[in-house]
């Protein structure tokens, strides 16, 4: 007796379709979820400016040699390797994208005095954004590091980094 395979064949396709077409549903799905909207990296970009700016001042839990000198702060960016360049591709033109703001303070009397040492530079602007929450508004990250100089005098070195580029990253 011959038996008749073609019906299970039949049924055996529609199923093999139904599973390509949950497949490649799924594929879609991954990919426009993957690239449907940017990464927003600008709270780790601010981290990496405030780490920077923190390595630039205290090197193993001491701070550097010449760090509280005039010509230091004048020249802070380049001293640290720190640049505000961005590209111009969402029309920002010479507008800062960034604020960097460091002041060293004697442990013992913060936050009471005034700093021993000053630096901001950017976009000071993006300072009055930093207590307004939303998916555009400014990504404000301080960071507080404690520090000692070869005589074992205590500071507290305060760092204050803002990114702005809402218009890439939100």
């Amino acid at each position: 007796m011959r038996k008749n395979k073609k019906g299970a064949e039949k049924i055996i396709s529609v199923y093999w379709f139904a599973i390509l077409f949950i497949v490649a549903g799924a594929m879609v799905y991954m990919v426009s979820s993957f690239y449907g909207k940017p990464y927003d990296v600008r709270e780790i970009e601010a981290g990496l400016l405030s780490d920077k700016a923190a390595e630039c001042f205290s090197y193993a839990g001491y701070l550097k040699e010449g760090v509280l000198v005039q010509t230091f702060r004048e020249n802070f960016l380049e001293n640290c390797g720190i640049t505000f360049e961005t590209e111009d591709t969402y029309g920002w033109g010479e507008e800062a994208q960034y604020f960097l703001q460091a002041n060293v303070y004697d442990f013992n009397t913060y936050p009471e005095t005034s700093p021993l040492f000053s630096f901001s530079d950017g976009n000071t602007n993006l300072q009055n954004f930093c207590n307004i929450k939303g998916e555009n508004s400014p990504i404000c990250l301080e960071r507080e590091i404690y520090t000692l100089d070869k005589e074992g005098n205590q500071y507290t070195i305060k760092i204050t980094s803002i990114i702005r580029k809402t218009e890439k990253n939100a």
